[in-house]
């Protein structure tokens, strides 16, 4: 534990540049911990060293983005030793893993958990029909060599002679496609509302029949989209773009969904229908087949959603104020306990799971201390 007033000092200005070890680290987190005045003192420190970077010539962004390391490290601790009580209401643990969910405030949970990671099968087909049932998952792997991770609730078809004159797939769902390249025999996804075609690529298609909405995001190659319905205009796609095309507006539906945020910036797409963002990276699209969930300032609703297919529950959402909640999280795959336990933690949330079914209310008595 630190005690001298001077390695106080060092070892914050150090943790502060992000220059401690794994132990310093933990040190600094327990010294948080013990009292209201080390907290204050850090409050301090950290004002400072801000006002420092600033003269140094950080530029303002830059300042922004170093504060949110460091807000991210330690606000809210008190959230931690809730979670850790909540913890002995669940599961044991064994493995780590970060949650950041950001609600107006910016709050960190570090998770601890053991959890089995959803059915995942390789599966070598030569033709015929790939169904995934909700809180499963598959990789197949096709007679050309693509991989496609197939995710829950999702449908994959191709024909018995898929890799000799021509190579369709049919997909209802979600999967993420690793196409291996074939000169001469170009690559199809065909989906209800639009086709892709692939040059030798990485990529990730969710189409589920009951979203307003189907997502193409390109990891890296070539891929192109037209609309089933407009097949003489077409549009190319780049590495980390995702193309969102809007089936039709739903009473769930909230255009700012495909807002930017601060990993992406929206481009004007040459096709009606369809919206085009510039992403940092793909892991927000690209991560449930890793076993992580990320979301990236997404409303409620739609996390519910996905939590629906990766749990195989029903979840319904009574409170109509909670719905457009966003919230930015990146977490391992866990029990859906602690996924809820998480969110109630960090925003006005409660929940009960009866059986299959999980219901989502407003915490009025929710306050962050």
């Amino acid at each position: 534990m630190l005690k001298n007033k001077l390695e106080i000092e060092n070892i914050i200005q150090r943790y502060l540049d992000g220059e401690t070890s794994e132990m310093e680290t933990q040190q600094t987190i327990e010294w948080l911990q013990a009292t209201e005045e080390n907290r204050q003192l850090f409050a301090r420190h950290k004002k400072l060293w801000l006002g420092s970077s600033a003269l140094a010539g950080y530029g303002a962004d830059k300042i922004k983005r170093e504060k949110e390391k460091v807000d991210l490290k330690i606000h809210n601790i008190e959230m931690q030793r809730r979670l850790v009580r909540a913890r002995r209401r669940i599961r044991t643990f064994a493995y780590a893993a970060s949650v950041v969910l950001l609600m107006g405030i910016t709050s960190v949970i570090y998770v601890i958990s053991r959890h089995e990671t959803l059915l995942e099968q390789e599966v070598l087909v030569a033709g015929g029909t790939i169904e995934v049932p909700y809180g499963s998952k598959s990789l197949v792997t096709l007679p050309d060599g693509s991989k496609l991770w197939v995710n829950a609730g999702s449908k994959i078809s191709y024909p018995a002679d898929f890799g000799i004159t021509s190579r369709n797939v049919y997909l209802s769902g979600e999967a993420y496609f690793d196409v291996a390249k074939m000169e001469g025999v170009p690559f199809f996804v065909n989906t209800d509302v639009l086709t892709i075609k692939v040059y030798g690529t990485a990529f990730n298609v969710k189409a589920y029949a009951d979203d307003d909405r189907v997502e193409t995001t390109l990891d890296h190659g070539a891929i192109s989209i037209v609309r089933n319905d407009a097949p003489d205009r077409i549009i190319i796609v780049e590495p980390n773009q995702k193309i969102t095309f809007m089936r039709e507006a739903s009473k769930d539906d909230d255009l700012s969904e495909i807002a930017t945020s601060a990993h992406t910036t929206a481009i004007s797409s040459n096709l009606e229908g369809f919206e085009t963002l510039q992403m940092e990276n793909t892991q927000a699209a690209t991560a449930w087949k890793d076993d992580r969930m990320v979301f990236e300032q997404e409303p409620l609703w739609s996390i519910a959603r996905k939590l629906e297919r990766r749990y195989n529950v029903q979840i319904r959402i009574v409170d109509e104020n909670i719905k457009f909640l966003r919230y930015t999280a990146t977490m391992k795959e866990m029990p859906i306990e602690q996924v809820l336990e998480a969110i109630s933690l960090t925003s006005p949330i409660s929940f009960t799971i009866n059986d299959m079914e999980v219901i989502l209310m407003e915490n009025i008595n929710f306050t962050i201390k």
